[in-house]
């Protein structure tokens, strides 16, 4: 087994022929927040934000862990969180503001947060030709700047419409759960591929991705706790650590 890559008994790939690959075009699909980076991205953009754009919104990151805890409670959805998140601590802002705030961050984080694991499986994806796509629930604007830096292909991430010098509001829905696979297909479909010109692998560390996890050829669930590790003995899921 090499290092970083744990998966079926002989390894990514083990149960289809080299033949039968040959007539895919090989993609590798990762998540970003605890899978390709080490850590989560939305809290910390929302920090580096203030502190960069507006310090005195410092003062309001006590409102905003409470509503992290209403979140836990069920009491609003992952989108208005998110919502409620950029229009408290970012707040009004333009979009070349917004792309400003990107790319420090982007230099603030990387090469950094990107875990040991990480980076020998986009090697090896690389050197099998991989097309190289994110898809993940992070802001589109930052996690774009991220993909690009890394030398993704196609970001699949959660949209927002241009402020215009108002505040920040997520365009299309949270790319999260159920929301990832219509969104890889379109992507596809836009790049003139259909799923069954395909050998997809993909990697992600929640369980909450088992819809594309289940679609895809290669699943590979990243540093899994005892419930995903049950999840993916009962599904053929591989797993991995990236940590």
């Amino acid at each position: 087994m090499r290092p970083g890559i744990g998966a079926r008994q002989g390894g990514f790939g083990a149960e289809r022929g080299t033949r039968e690959l040959e007539l895919k075009r090989l993609i590798a699909i990762y998540d970003l927040d605890g899978t390709l980076l080490k850590h989560a991205t939305f809290t910390p953009f929302l920090l580096f934000a203030a502190r960069r754009h507006a310090p005195w919104k410092l003062a309001l990151v006590p409102i905003w862990i409470g509503a992290m805890i209403a979140y836990k409670a069920g009491l609003f959805s992952r989108e208005a969180l998110k919502s409620f998140g950029l229009k408290l601590l970012v707040g009004r802002i333009d979009q070349p503001g917004l792309d400003e705030l990107a790319v420090a961050f982007a230099d603030k984080i990387l090469p950094g947060w990107i875990g040991n694991g990480a980076q020998i499986a986009l090697s090896r994806d690389r050197g099998e030709g991989r097309l190289l796509i994110l898809a993940t629930a992070a802001m589109e604007f930052y996690a774009g700047e991220i993909a690009r830096r890394i030398g993704f292909d196609h970001v699949i991430a959660t949209r927002h419409a241009d402020p215009r010098g108002a505040f920040c509001q997520i365009e299309g829905g949270n790319c999260y759960g159920d929301a990832k696979v219509p969104r890889v297909e379109a992507l596809l479909a836009s790049i003139g591929l259909s799923r069954s010109d395909c050998d997809v692998r993909f990697y992600t560390d929640s369980t909450s991705d088992a819809p594309l996890l289940d679609w895809s050829d290669e699943p590979v669930l990243v540093d899994a706790g005892a419930r995903g590790r049950g999840m993916a003995k009962a599904r053929g899921w591989a797993l991995t650590r990236f940590a």
